[in-house]
């Protein structure tokens, strides 16, 4: 295998939680504000028109909160650095952390996303690597170019995936040809695991996200008219 560098912008998955969670008060706020304004200047209109425009403000609010947030981080502290040598050797460099190990090390590769955005999880007998990269309102802390070079990344080392790794068989997944590369990889004498979601099929998991979503937003509304809205 020849020695290969691949340099990209992203984040890993602590700093993307950190991010979200600072997220979730300012969005509680704004769609609190909206709901209330709502009540106020709108109060004779249908139910659902203030949950709709809460929601859609939300959105709006929380793309333009992140992308001020993530404006803030270095571009140093937003690259990755992965080193692949002859040996399969890979040195995998994050700020200041830095992953060692040899492919014959990997038990577990997850390449998932869309068209916008990557979530690379690597991991290893005793190390987990998770790369973020994205270019969508709610990943903004990459280009076009990053993610071609995170492909590029998982194209070189596929062919060793492929000789060594089984294909976890996904029925959950809408679309497996959205991105390249795209599945679950699991080194052959491994036991590859089923969740409960991985057997579902497209339309069952959107079913009940759809179902979970209408009785949040229930309880929700419930809640603000019993407490704010007397």
């Amino acid at each position: 295998m020849e020695s290969k560098e691949f340099r990209f912008q992203g984040l890993d998955a602590k700093t993307e939680l950190r991010i979200a969670l600072l997220l979730v008060i300012p969005a509680l706020i704004i769609m609190l504000g909206t709901l209330y304004l709502s009540h106020i200047f709108f109060s004779n209109i249908f139910f659902l028109f203030p949950l709709i425009l809460a929601a859609l403000m939300t959105v709006l609010g929380s793309i333009a909160i992140l992308k001020l947030m993530t404006n803030q981080i270095k571009d140093q502290d937003k690259e990755w650095i992965i080193r692949i040598d002859a040996q399969k050797n890979i040195t995998a460099i994050f700020r200041n952390n830095v992953c060692n190990f040899n492919m014959k090390d990997i038990v577990m590769i997850k390449n998932m996303g869309n068209e916008g955005v990557r979530y690379l999880t690597i991991k290893t007998k005793d190390q987990l690597l998770k790369i973020r990269v994205g270019n969508t309102g709610f990943a903004p802390f990459s280009s076009e170019q990053d993610i071609k070079k995170l492909d590029a990344f998982i194209d070189y080392i596929k062919p060793y995936i492929n000789e060594n790794f089984n294909t976890k068989v996904l029925k959950n997944a809408m679309n497996p040809n959205i991105i390249p590369n795209f599945g679950v990889f699991v080194r052959r004498g491994e036991t590859i695991k089923y969740s409960i979601i991985n057997r579902m099929k497209p339309w069952q998991v959107i079913a009940m996200i759809l179902s979970i979503g209408i009785i949040i937003m229930i309880l929700f509304f419930n809640i603000m008219e019993y407490y704010f809205f007397k």
